[in-house]
This record gives structure tokens, sequence and C-alpha cells, in this order.
């Protein structure tokens, strides 16, 4: 197929590189949440809110990165089941809930985004904007836990945030200490 590309579209060969990344990423990013659905079927529905919750504030800031996709899988699995079994039997007062929310807010505001390594920086307007970006959804998950009652579903998505904002700052740390590194290293 690749040849196909360079033949008949004339794609260089960093293109084709980009085209196997990509198609590399998304294959494995997909089977990860596949497997991870058959493992959670149980609680499809809890699983596919807190994936969309997860991946609507990992898109905008990113986060830990793995490198191999055994580790990368693992991590993916113990975040779920931290927030679909684990945390949710931690009680948490509604009002505390929604502290923390708003202490999140501001820490993905803050903190975020963290770009894997092998991604080039952002520029200034895209990190505004998924700072806002990252903000907002947290934002809006703030009124709807306070508006909607208690639920199985705002609880795990409670979690993921917490979760989300943990990864987040260990992830900025972790880069400061590596960005740190290759200064001494020169």
């Amino acid at each position: 197929m690749y040849e196909f590309l360079k033949e008949q579209y004339q794609f260089s060969d960093f293109q084709i590189a980009q085209l196997q990344y990509t198609w590399k990423t998304f294959s494995s990013e997909l089977s990860k949440l596949l497997i991870m659905g058959f493992i959670f079927r149980n609680t499809l529905g809890r699983y596919v809110f807190a994936v969309t919750i997860m991946l609507l504030l990992r898109t905008a800031t990113g986060g830990l990165h793995c490198k191999k996709y055994i580790s990368c899988f693992l991590v993916s699995f113990s975040y779920m089941f931290l927030s679909l079994a684990v945390l949710p039997l931690i009680p948490v007062n509604k009002v505390f809930q929604l502290i923390l929310l708003f202490i999140c807010m501001l820490c993905n505001y803050y903190i975020g985004p963290v770009t894997s390594s092998v991604h080039r920086p952002l520029s200034n307007d895209c990190t505004k904007r998924v700072k806002l970006q990252a903000f907002l959804i947290i934002f809006f998950y703030l009124a709807l836990a306070y508006i909607v009652p208690e639920n199985p579903y705002i609880t795990c998505g409670f979690w993921v945030i917490i979760l989300h904002t943990l990864q987040l700052s260990a992830a900025k740390l972790l880069k400061k200490e590596e960005n740190y590194r290759e200064r001494e290293a020169y």
C-alpha cells in the first residue's frame, strides 16, 4: 500500500512514515479500548462514559505517555479499573467533590498541556486553546455534578477527572526532570 502511495501520489518517505505512525497509533489505541471494553462489559455504559471524559481531557491536555504497547495498556487498564471499580467505593461528600473538581479545573488549566516527547511543541495559540478546552470540560462536568443527583456515572467521571489531573501533574514533573537532564548533558 505504501509503495502504491509513493508511486501513484508521489508521497515522500517522510509522509509515508507519518501515515505509518498514524495507523499504528490509531490501531493500538482502538485495540486497547476494545480489549478494555470486553473486560468491563458488565459496566459497559460507565466504561464508555469514563472513556469519553478521559479522551476529552487527554486530547486537550495530554499526560503520561508510555513507549511500549503493553505498558500503555496496563496503565490505561489501571486507570479505568481504579475509576470504575475501586475509587467509587470511597464515599466523597458532594460539596467536597465540587471543591476537588474546581481544583482540578484550575490545575488542568495551569499544568496542561503536557505533550509526548515525539510531538513538536504546541504553538502559543494552540496551547491557549487546549487549556481553555480542558477548563471548560471540567467546568461543565462540575456543573453537571452539581445539578445531577449522585449516581455511578457521575462518580466514575469524578474519579476520571481526579486521576487525569494526578497523571497530568506527574507527566509535568517528569517532563521537567527530562528537560533538566537534557540541559545537564550539554
